[in-house]
């Protein structure tokens, strides 16, 4: 009876993990089909970029078939005005909006994702239809020295605007406002023009306090300030008499920034909205963004709105801040600003906590009023909100980066990652932190943004800086850009944006060849968007400055890294969603919801004043068992208006820093060192961490241009080590790894130039080390014959060319090859004899200028679009004659330098051509063959390699 009943039970037991064990095989086999096969959603975007209304239908529709074609999965459509003569399709008409709903119609036909920038320009927000009074607005004043007998009437002149502000005459008072005047006049609280964003390109680390005390001879007591705002009529005219000598009056008011949408095009040109009044987001979003919601006509291929990285200054004042102010503050901020005039009431330090004040007020509005009402009118119309939050703007970064649906950075590209701006690092870090901090799975980037738009990147000399933005957390590319081809086909390269961008459009020579290296972008942000991010530390800004928007001017970081070891960043506000979990990990909550995202240290920066209401939850923290870095603060950031508050610092500071509860910044390289690496890699290699159920994903970049080996560390044990390879989609167990005792795995990686591999630990093996003799290659064969060769007549020759030799294009003597830009084929036949009784045989083309495509005997063999240009013909090969072509594309400057060899068009900078117009094309006339919207080179320039070099050979696996 007794084993009767147990049977089922043992049974039960046995079908459930033999259930669980099929779930999980499963799912790895789910994963790595769409590893192979991306969905949809894991594709690269683009910027589209209409420029100046020049804009077509049919030039919609070959742009979006061409987005579809190479494997894009969405746009975003942006308005831009730059120096192209206007097409006529003026912005926010009715014109404008029939083809908006023609473009989203295409988008939906095609399934393709569309967003629309948030106004025409890349920065920020607004139109001619935000007047004056809903513009972003800032403080002015002017000032008056009266005494006791000062001759009667008193008048108080209107402060002076700048002459852009002239233009609106635009200006409300605030307050009347007199005191003594003390005997140093002159004496200004240092960079006071920064603190109190008076100074509309203010940096953040311009806000750190002075701890120098003001003479005494400089300063105004509080209680001697007096407010006579209605002693002044609305002439001017002053009603009041000074109870002594030497007094100053100072008549304080607002008036516009003066900040207009740039570079708007027409019918866009016209303010910037008053990010502090949701009156003003509401009136944009009527005469704007409703519309387009109405062009949509509730299709499923608008998704979202962009708010673009901001660059139109700060603003310090909107209707009713006071009353805003008191209710945030609990006190009147009328008196006081007199120290947004740089005096000093009370004391430096008193001053100094005004304006902080007063800044964290501007951004908790800003925050309030621009972009968190502005994301809850996207949701109201079903709509997504995608933001570059930073800038030179009134908020904190980190706070709004985490707002959002999308958090945005970019990236800018240059030949070498190492020259990348450390105000990339720094937005990068912020933007992917976002989403790892509010569980959100796209983190997007304004990618390979160029300011010389010369037509000379490509995919390979793009991939090393894309992927470095990989590295740092990125994981939906945002081409910058493609410009809208508005016109026929026979006009290229065609329309840019100006001088800026990749130009990574239809036009481009490589566009239509650029489909495998789109398919390697899906697979690594396919594996990226799945995954949660790994970081051990956790830096968070404190509350020093108000806010935190930008780098300062000299783009210092301020960021620790160690090797091995990644981190992410937050705001102070984020405090409120972490608590400490099992051994002490810091565990993040985003709107109730415990998430997966971890830390074993958390680690301040700029906390040298800290509220008290931080300094309890930092406590906490480390009270339940967290690792708390912070520096030791002096005092709270702003005016106290509780009585006790001083002695409660002291209290908090006491008891979690003297403690020694809460660690000193100088113990933050030991205590993260104290954590085994996460991931220890060869010099000139860079990873990223992404976890997927129990799996491991490690990202490894090479970022050399050079082959790169060595032996990669992985704090992962127990598990069979992979390779997933993104640029063909292939998955490999061929590699010489081991376990070692410290719970780590080593394994040999051995990269070519600028490759990238995934090191996957997905499978519990029983194994504590593998072997693998990887490959290597000898030449069996080399193809030295001659080579028939064909090009475009369009741009080149209509004869078919004989290469005795292969050599570059731009060193052949015929004009029409040595100036060509575009695609080529090269056909030769060859002889082969040699046993194929062999593992692998590959060709080898040598040298490529810049992408090829091969076919041997009629087959396709694909697309190679970096080096080594080596692909695999063993079952293709003969023995006997092969016919092999190679179709070798290279880049539009050759062309373009040859043009210039002959007299440019008429072009005007009011009109277009009316060939370029009318579709007719370049005239017979000219011995141009190209026309671009915007010349890079002059007819000295120097060519580019091109075309088909080698050495081509054939090689197969030494024994």
């Amino acid at each position: 009876m007794k084993n009767k009943f147990l049977k089922p039970a043992f049974y039960n037991h046995i079908s459930l993990i033999f259930l669980l064990i099929l779930s999980s095989c499963s799912a790895q086999n789910g994963l790595e089909k769409a590893f192979v096969n991306p969905p949809e959603s894991a594709g690269a975007h683009t910027w589209w970029h209409w420029v100046n209304g020049n804009v077509t239908k049919e030039g919609i529709t070959k742009d979006l078939e061409s987005f579809k074609k190479v494997g894009l999965s969405g746009f975003q459509l942006f308005d831009v005005g730059l120096r192209i003569p206007h097409g006529g399709t003026v912005f926010n008409s009715k014109e404008y909006h029939d083809k908006v709903a023609f473009a989203i119609a295409e988008a939906d036909r095609l399934g393709l994702e569309m967003g629309i920038n948030s106004a025409s320009g890349w920065s920020s927000t607004g139109g001619p239809w935000i007047k004056p009074k809903n513009s972003m607005k800032v403080l002015v004043w002017s000032e008056k020295e009266i005494h006791k007998k000062t001759t009667s009437p008193i008048y108080l002149e209107l402060p002076e605007l700048n002459k852009i502000q002239k233009e609106f005459y635009f200006y409300e008072d605030i307050a009347i406002l007199a005191f003594p005047k003390p005997k140093n006049a002159a004496y200004r609280i240092s960079n006071w023009e920064a603190k109190s964003l008076t100074d509309l390109k203010a940096k953040a680390d311009e806000f750190t306090p002075t701890s120098k005390k003001a003479p005494k001879e400089a300063i105004i007591k509080l209680s001697d300030v007096v407010i006579l705002t209605d002693k002044m009529d609305a002439n001017g005219k002053l009603n009041w008499t000074p109870p002594s000598d030497n007094w100053t009056v100072v008549r304080i008011g607002y008036t516009t920034t003066a900040a207009k949408t740039r570079p708007a095009s027409k019918g866009g040109i016209g303010l910037e909205l008053d990010k502090l009044s949701k009156e003003a987001v509401t009136i944009h979003w009527e005469a704007l963004l409703d519309k387009t919601t109405e062009d949509a006509k509730g299709s499923k291929a608008y998704t979202t709105i962009l708010i673009d990285s901001y660059e139109v200054g700060h603003q310090n004042w909107t209707d009713n801040f006071e009353d805003a102010f008191q209710e945030k503050r609990g006190y009147d901020l009328t008196p006081r600003l007199l120290c947004a005039t740089g005096r000093i009431i009370e004391s430096n330090e008193y001053s100094e906590r005004v304006l902080w004040d007063f800044r964290k007020t501007v951004a908790d509005e800003m925050y309030e009023n621009y972009f968190k009402f502005f994301k809850e009118k996207c949701h109201e119309n079903g709509l997504k909100l995608a933001t570059e939050a930073y800038g030179s703007g009134s908020f904190d970064a980190p706070e709004v980066s985490k707002l959002v649906d999308i958090p945005m950075t970019e990236f800018w590209h240059k030949d070498k990652a190492k020259g990348q701006r450390n105000i990339w690092k720094w937005t990068s870090h912020i933007s992917s932190s976002a989403a790892h901090l509010s569980g959100r799975s796209v983190v997007g980037a304004e990618a390979f943004t160029r300011m010389k738009g010369d037509w000379s990147v490509h995919p390979y000399n793009l991939k090393i800086i894309g992927d470095k933005a990989f590295t740092e957390g990125i994981n939906r590319y945002y081409f910058h850009t493609s410009a809208h081809q508005p016109w026929n086909d026979n006009i290229k390269p065609g329309m840019t944006m100006s001088r800026f961008g990749s130009n990574i459009h239809r036009n481009n020579t490589w566009f239509y060849k650029s489909k495998p290296w789109l398919d390697y972008i899906a697979r690594c942000q396919f594996i990226m968007q799945t995954g949660t991010n790994q970081a051990d530390a956790l830096v968070m800004y404190g509350d020093e400055r108000g806010f935190n928007n930008f780098l300062g001017k000299v783009e210092r970081l301020d960021f620790d890294f160690l090797e091995g070891y990644k981190f992410d960043v937050a705001g102070i506000d984020s405090l409120d969603d972490l608590s400490v979990g099992e051994n002490g990990e810091i565990r993040v909550s985003y709107e109730g919801k415990l998430l997966d995202t971890r830390y074993r240290i958390l680690s301040l920066k700029r906390d040298l004043l800290m509220r008290i209401e931080s300094i309890k939850k930092l406590g906490k923290l480390a009270q339940d068992g967290a690792i708390v870095i912070a520096q030791k603060p002096i005092r709270t950031p702003g005016i106290e208006t509780n009585p006790n508050a001083t002695k409660e610092f002291n209290e908090l500071v006491k008891k979690y820093w003297d403690s020694g509860l809460i660690h000193l910044p100088s113990t933050y390289k030991k205590s993260l060192s104290a954590v085994t690496p996460d991931c220890k890699l060869p010099l000139g290699m860079e990873y990223a961490h992404h976890k997927i159920d129990n799996s491991d994903f490690y990202f490894v970049s090479n970022q050399c241009y050079d082959a790169n080996k060595g032996t990669c560390t992985f704090r992962v044990t127990g598990k069979q080590p992979e390779l997933w390879d993104p640029e063909t989609g292939k998955i490999s167990k061929n590699l010489n790894w081991k376990q070692l005792k410290n719970g780590t795995t080593e394994v040999q990686l051995d990269m070519t130039s600028a490759q990238s591999i995934f090191v996957v630990f997905q499978k519990e093996t029983k194994k504590t080390r593998g072997t693998f003799n990887s490959p290597t290659y000898k030449t069996i064969q080399n193809i030295n014959g001659d080579w028939n060769v064909t090009f475009n007549e369009n741009f080149g020759t209509n004869e078919t060319i004989l290469f005795k030799k292969l050599t570059p294009w731009n060193e052949h003597t015929n004009e029409d090859i040595k100036y060509y830009s575009g695609t080529a084929t090269y056909k030769t036949n060859f002889e082969f004899d040699t046993s194929k009784k062999k593992k692998s045989i590959l060709i080898d083309l040598g040298q490529v200028a810049v992408i090829a495509e091969v076919k041997l005997n009629g087959k396709d063999l694909g697309t190679l679009w970096k080096p080594p240009f080596q692909i695999e013909i063993k079952d293709v090969l003969k023995k006997g004659e092969n016919t092999l072509e190679v179709k070798v594309t290279n880049l539009w400057p050759n062309r373009l330098i040859g043009d210039a060899q002959y007299p440019n068009f008429n072009n005007s900078n009011k009109t277009l051509p009316s060939w370029l117009m009318d579709g007719t094309g370049i005239p017979a006339t000219s011995k141009r063959k190209t026309y671009a919207a915007h010349n890079h080179y002059k007819a000295d320039a120097k060519l580019l390699n091109s075309g088909l070099m080698g050495p081509v050979k054939i090689l197969t696996i030494k024994k």
